[in-house]
């Protein structure tokens, strides 16, 4: 039987919402901010500048982890980006949730790393408004044990050629065989600390916005549909563990 997920039900990371969203404070919005001007509802007053200067001190950290994160991503260091997760996280990636670190792990080690996905690359011609109209951001909470943030991105996606032709056979002997695409949106994730206190990822979406038949030095692109992940593993041995139920 296919296993659902309802995205707005219960993993553990979205439990910090129901009873500390009252305690988010807003630290910054935009595409470039690598700093920003802080709006404060701590209890110690909102014009405590060491209060303001922890929170901006815990951005920073929270900004310079989702940089670590996107260039193991474009590198293809896939083992990397899953140590960037807790445990018990989980990833929403085309229609699948991938929950904890096996989970995770075949994502990034199987379904992105055989798909030569993740690789930073420019916008697709035509496409680049939709993603430019995204606000980013970092909300850290007021007790600095749990973040939320929404980045951009935009890279390459791709699956290898399901075939059976000789031709097909040959090329994925040699790292090929892969159709590749564009595809741009945005991540929502939640961060919290673990036990040394260090951020972790606790839950990351890929909210996409567009797909395109694309490749970088094109001067044109298309836009193209792809279907959703509707196995679950382990019938798939690449699949996620539960598929998202709509509304």
């Amino acid at each position: 039987m296919t296993k659902t997920f309802d995205p707005h039900a219960s993993p553990n990371e979205r439990s910090v919402d129901n009873g500390r969203r009252s305690f988010f404070v807003k630290l910054g919005a935009g595409a470039t901010a690598l700093a920003s001007t802080a709006v404060m509802a701590a209890p110690r007053g909102a014009d405590d500048p060491a209060e303001k200067l922890a929170l901006l001190e815990e951005e920073r950290a929270l900004r310079k982890l989702h940089e670590t994160f996107e260039r193991a991503l474009d590198a293809g260091a896939y083992d990397e980006v899953v140590e960037l997760f807790a445990d018990d996280a989980q990833v929403v990636f085309n229609n699948g949730v991938f929950a904890s670190r096996s989970g995770i792990g075949r994502l990034y080690r199987g379904r992105f790393r055989e798909g030569k996905t993740g690789k930073r690359i420019e916008p697709a011609p035509g496409f680049g408004a939709e993603l430019e109209r995204q606000q980013e951001r970092v909300e850290v909470s007021a007790d600095r044990s749990s973040a939320e943030a929404v980045f951009r991105y935009s890279m390459q996606v791709g699956a290898p050629i399901e075939t059976e032709t000789s031709l097909a056979g040959m090329a994925r002997l040699h790292g090929e065989g892969v159709r590749t695409w564009w595809e741009g949106g945005v991540y929502r994730v939640s961060y919290r600390k673990d036990a040394d206190g260090r951020w972790k990822i606790g839950r990351l979406e890929y909210d996409t916005l567009a797909r395109a038949d694309y490749r970088p030095g094109r001067t044109y692109a298309e836009a193209i549909a792809v279907a959703p992940i509707t196995t679950t593993y382990p019938h798939d041995p690449q699949g996620p563990d539960a598929l998202v139920r709509r509304a």
